[in-house]
């Protein structure tokens, strides 16, 4: 009698069966990422409870034969790839403000341990990262902790950045609230990118500076993926030492002109000997002063020697300028044309 009633509900046996086995799976902590092409670890931070999630920047294998290979290794240096990551920002929604797509923790990691394992990555080697860091939202009233992963590299002189996972919420569940972990969901699902498969994701990627050149996705379906020309990589080094400069006047041709200038008016000048000091006349002698002398030899060619030097200083001061990219090749011409008329 139970063998018929149990074939008359089989259906129903099987359907609670499916169940019971998947409520089971969904409570068992797996690896969210393979370390199978893994090749050296530059940052690791151990998950903060066991199945939730493990962050790192390394190198890796990559999975797939490609037709170019990668310009590794290749030496980049932490500012410029800083400011260069920094164009991205996110958007949850077309009708909501941008937010940087990484936090300035993310970015200290990121401009301390990329370049470190772009000098030793091979041609055949990406370079891969889960990190985290605090972001605000409209859609959460504080700073919280998330999670952004993806992977790096650099082809035809290009830096390529794939994401996988980007801003991936780690509060804990209410049943894991309930359970005890009241630190990181262990329920997160996240993945680094990969060439040959679109990253899915709520919201948008965006360059911040839309005057910003160079910058572009890779394709009009590969919405994860992020290119950085020569161009971009030039633009973020000539900002950089443009804010070196310390003050505004300094960001100018003219500006540096005027101030070597002023310098050179308030120092003494050069060869200029001491003039001797002569003994006063007798009181009850009275002396017509005599006429003014013309302009010795000597002190004509002191006069000439400080124009000259000035000269100097201003072609020396416009070559600096030229050599480090601010002034463009017609700018220094014509500079240099108009300090030199003045010979």
């Amino acid at each position: 009698m139970f063998l018929s009633i149990l074939k008359k509900n089989f259906s129903f046996v099987f359907i609670t069966l499916v169940i019971f086995f998947y409520s089971l799976f969904e409570n068992t902590s797996l690896a969210k990422i393979s370390d199978k092409y893994e090749v050296q670890t530059f940052y690791e931070e151990a998950p903060i409870m066991p199945g939730a999630a493990k962050y790192f920047i390394r190198t890796e294998r990559i999975e797939k034969k490609t037709k170019v290979s990668n310009n590794h290794p290749i030496k980049i240096k932490p500012d410029i790839l800083r400011k260069m990551l920094r164009q991205l920002v996110y958007k949850y929604d077309r009708n909501e403000p941008e937010i940087p797509l990484f936090s300035n923790k993310e970015l200290n990691l990121l401009a301390e341990h990329v370049p470190k394992a772009l000098m030793s990555a091979k041609s055949d080697e990406d370079i891969t990262f889960v990190i985290k860091g605090p972001h605000s939202s409209a859609r959460w009233s504080f700073k919280e902790d998330r999670l952004t992963a993806g992977r790096l590299f650099i082809t035809n002189n290009q830096l390529n950045v794939i994401l996988g996972t980007i801003q991936a919420n780690l509060q804990p569940t209410l049943a894991e609230r309930y359970a005890g972990n009241v630190w990181e969901t262990a329920k997160l699902r996240y993945d680094v990118g990969h060439r040959n498969k679109v990253s899915k994701y709520e919201g948008l990627i965006v360059v911040f500076n839309k005057k910003s050149k160079g910058i572009y996705r890779k394709t009009n379906d590969r919405k994860d993926w992020f290119v950085f020309t020569n161009t971009a990589y030039k633009d973020a080094k000539e900002n950089l030492e443009i804010k070196k400069l310390p003050k505004e006047q300094f960001r100018t041709l003219q500006g540096q002109i005027d101030e070597l200038q002023r310098k050179l008016d308030n120092q003494p000048k050069r060869n200029q000997t001491k003039p001797i000091q002569r003994k006063s006349s007798p009181p009850q002698q009275v002396r017509k002063k005599a006429p003014a002398p013309e302009q010795s030899i000597n002190e004509k060619s002191n006069s000439n020697y400080d124009e000259s030097y000035v000269l100097e200083q201003k072609l020396k001061t416009i070559d600096s300028l030229y050599k480090k990219g601010i002034l463009s090749e017609e700018e220094y011409n014509k500079k240099r044309k108009e300090i030199l008329s003045k010979i």
